[in-house]
């Protein structure tokens, strides 16, 4: 039996948000993909919908419809806008590859030559501890990485940035950066880019420093 309610909150770039039913209780999770046909859903939009359960046990609608939807103008006969036309040409969000895979791997392996050498060096002198740091902390950042996107993909809990950055900072930031190229994760957030590339430029610099030191 359907449930009547309100979406009180909308993300539309991520495609998910949250009903409040007028039957009261818990607000209920509700996911683009459980949406059928129609237009996207907006915030206050009331919606007909199936509670259901995620594996974790969390309320989260299912069959869900945009009550009178009728009166709306369906979206197959709206023009659509210069920006829809232009996010749904971006390789991002439909998932194709990347256009210029070798520039991008290019400058990937510039960024990584620095640090690889200055760890290599360091391990030889016997102090291996900045190499490990990058062999073991980069494939569990990328680990991190795409249980995240699976976790957005699945409308689950996230994980947090603070802790992607935090692996970042301690030697995954060479994993951190090919995930989100692989997996097409966290490159459109400027907030989240600004922290990630400082924390890249460190890395730099302290290695350039230590270049320096050892030319000397």
């Amino acid at each position: 039996m359907k449930t009547r309610g309100v979406i009180s909150r909308w993300n539309d770039d991520k495609g998910f948000g949250f009903i409040r039913s007028k039957a009261g209780g818990e607000e209920v999770f509700l996911h683009i993909s459980a949406i059928g046909g129609g237009r996207r859903p907006r915030t206050g939009d009331q919606v007909l919908f199936v509670v259901g359960k995620d594996a974790q046990g969390r309320l989260r609608a299912e069959h869900a419809s945009l009550d009178g939807l009728v009166i709306d103008e369906p979206d197959t006969r709206r023009k659509p806008s210069a920006q829809v036309i232009r996010e749904q040409a971006r390789p991002e969000e439909e998932g194709r590859p990347s256009r210029k895979p070798g520039a991008k791997l290019a400058i990937f392996l510039a960024l990584c030559m620095l640090p690889a050498i200055g760890s290599i060096r360091l391990s030889l002198a016997g102090f291996p501890w900045p190499l490990l740091a990058y062999l073991v902390a980069s494939p569990v950042t990328f680990a991190l990485y795409w249980d995240d996107k699976r976790r957005a993909t699945r409308g689950a809990w996230r994980t947090s940035e603070g802790t992607l950055h935090f692996f970042e900072a301690v030697g995954g930031w060479p994993g951190a950066l090919f995930a989100q190229q692989v997996f097409r994760h966290k490159t459109r957030k400027v907030s989240f880019q600004v922290v990630f590339w400082t924390i890249v430029l460190l890395h730099q610099l302290f290695w350039a420093r230590i270049a320096l030191l050892s030319g000397r």
